[in-house]
């Protein structure tokens, strides 16, 4: 019987051990396919302000560790990011967020400038007390810095500010 007993222990043992293996070996495996084409494994974010969803902003950059494979691509400022400003009421309130938990949102606004077609800020400052759209009509861009716990990503986003009796 003690016989029978050990034996029966050491298959659990192994059939856990063996749990374990698979779990790693299928962790690897995504994470491996994943830093192939990191465009589509990224957290997806969701802006909108107050009622109104803007559409998904552009990635302008990212540092993500995908297991024991770290990707990078290049932090692009506004300039290079292709941007559209959507409509958006004074004072409104603006909300971020993204699939997957971020550790820390840093949101940056700038007065937008229009060239060529082109929506762009060339400075930015910290949104620090509250994250509204300003009381005033213009165009502003959004800088959203989200540190998550495998790495950093950056979006840029534009919103056309107009009273409501100028929204077309």
């Amino acid at each position: 019987m003690n016989h029978l007993f050990k034996r029966k222990i050491r298959r659990y043992i192994f059939a856990v051990i063996m749990l374990f293996v698979a779990g790693y070996i299928s962790v690897f495996i995504k994470d491996t396919i994943d830093a192939r084409n990191p465009e589509v494994s990224l957290p997806i974010i969701k802006v909108t302000s107050g009622y109104t969803s803007v559409p998904t902003a552009p990635r302008a950059g990212y540092e993500w560790e995908f297991g024991v494979k770290s990707v990078q691509s290049p932090f692009l400022t506004s300039i290079d990011v292709p941007l559209i400003a959507y409509d958006a009421l004074p004072d409104t309130p603006i909300l971020v967020s993204f699939s997957s938990p971020v550790e820390q949102i840093t949101i940056y606004q700038g007065v937008g400038n229009v060239y060529e077609g082109k929506v762009f800020a060339s400075e930015f400052e910290e949104m620090r007390y509250g994250i509204n759209t300003p009381s005033s009509e213009g165009v502003f861009v959004y800088k959203v810095v989200a540190q998550f716990s495998r790495g950093k990503i950056v979006h840029y986003f534009a919103l056309d500010v107009k009273a409501p009796h100028n929204i077309v």
